[in-house]
């Protein structure tokens, strides 16, 4: 019974205890802030997000995710295992009669949680916007309907689940650096650190076509390429998303679980 209820328990207590924090509310808010600023910006920041409410949808997101949301979601993660191991407040977590496996799980759901909750409240803003400006119809051009709209809800609708993956293994990322790290300052500003530097260098160094994080508003390209009306493909670059995403994802809560459970958290 006990290993069917201790994972469950230990994900209640670390919702509960990333409800109480400020961090998590404070991201919310800024992501809100910053779609209100994309609207009011938008004709002047790309035409293509003027051309209808999904184009505009799109084009919110794209930019929430490739700087603002993507900052918020390392920053949660990287601090899920660093506070507590620098306080020391993991140790009474451990003492309890639960796995540290399952104590990493737990954190790494949270974060999971955490980044669709960001997810979501960006596109619900967006999405609200979007409707008093545009409209979410069929897309047209001067010869007539190109998508008919339940197409485009389809084509939008995959587009965001996809979304999903490689956020999600950027909260793997974040989590493995709040293992390997103590310190919260320290691991928030090598989480945040790499990914820029990589971002950086990824192209002068030739690593660009291994790093998942290019993938990170791939599918919101597709999806203005949708609304506004011309060709878009797929595959096959949604099959190397998938699997650099999930890869990254898997080695890196792989390493984290591995270093987690045979480091010393008494020192």
């Amino acid at each position: 019974m006990r290993k069917l209820s201790a994972p469950l328990l230990l994900l209640r207590n670390e919702i509960s205890k990333a409800l109480r924090r400020k961090l998590p509310y404070f991201g919310l808010f800024a992501v809100t802030v910053l779609c209100l600023v994309i609207y009011a910006a938008a004709d002047q920041l790309s035409q293509a997000s003027s051309a209808n409410a999904w184009g505009y949808v799109a084009f919110s997101m794209l930019l929430v995710f490739n700087d603002l949301g993507l900052i918020f979601i390392i920053v949660f993660a990287a601090l899920l295992f660093s506070e507590e191991t620098d306080s020391g407040t993991i140790r009474a977590t451990l003492a309890a009669p639960v796995h540290r496996w399952e104590l990493y799980l737990a954190k790494a759901i949270t974060g999971l949680l955490y980044m669709l909750v960001l997810w979501s409240v960006a596109l619900l803003v967006s999405i609200v916007l979007a409707r008093i400006r545009y409209h979410f119809g069929a897309i047209t051009d001067a010869f007539g309907v190109v998508y008919p709209r339940g197409t485009v809800f389809r084509i939008f609708l995959l587009g965001f689940v996809l979304s999903w993956v490689p956020l999600a293994a950027l909260v793997m990322y974040g989590l493995f650096i709040s293992t390997l790290i103590r310190s919260p300052g320290a691991a928030v500003a090598v989480g945040i650190g790499t990914i820029y530097l990589i971002d950086f260098t990824k192209h002068l160094v030739g690593l660009d076509p291994y790093i998942f994080t290019r993938y990170i508003g791939y599918s919101w390209q597709i999806l203005q390429l949708v609304a506004q009306g011309v060709d878009y493909q797929w595959q096959p670059e949604i099959w190397r998303m998938l699997t650099l995403s999930i890869g990254c994802a898997v080695l890196a809560m792989s390493a984290g679980a591995a270093l987690f459970q045979w480091r010393d958290l008494n020192g």
